[in-house]
């Protein structure tokens, strides 16, 4: 019971941190800095889990988090992907809300916890990676 009040004070702490970060306006050196202290406090390391593709950070997830926290984890991933997402450029940024969307996703669909947020972060993802698949065809 402890463990998991901790963990819920951790995503809370999570929450305010991400929302800091996007609200801050630093350089992109200072931002990227900040990002990967993100990946490192909350996830893991940033090199490590921000490169790998979806399938191997779900079973990344499965092997190195514990199951109670394994969802809010992957959660925490993809809020960070987003995050990053929205402080770069094409064709990067596609490539980093594609794969923060299918772990937003895969949250909706494993998870517990209903979230109108993540709900509404995902149909602006699709919006946006709708429009930018139909440009390039």
């Amino acid at each position: 019971m402890l463990q998991r009040d901790y963990f819920i004070r951790l995503i809370e702490e999570f929450n305010a941190a991400i929302s800091h970060f996007l609200t801050k306006k630093d350089d992109d050196l200072k931002r990227d800095k900040d990002l990967k202290d993100l990946y490192r406090q909350y996830v893991g390391e940033y090199d490590v889990l921000r490169n790998l593709s979806v399938d191997e950070l779900l079973k990344y997830a499965k092997e190195q988090w514990d199951e109670t926290e394994r969802i809010d984890k992957i959660n925490m991933v993809a809020e960070l992907l987003h995050a990053e997402a929205n402080c770069k450029g094409q064709p990067l940024r596609q490539m980093l809300l594609e794969k923060a969307y299918v772990l937003f996703d895969y949250v909706e669909a494993n998870g517990s916890t209903f979230s109108i947020d993540r709900r509404q972060k995902m149909e602006a993802m699709r919006q946006e990676l709708g429009n930018a698949l139909s440009q390039t065809n």
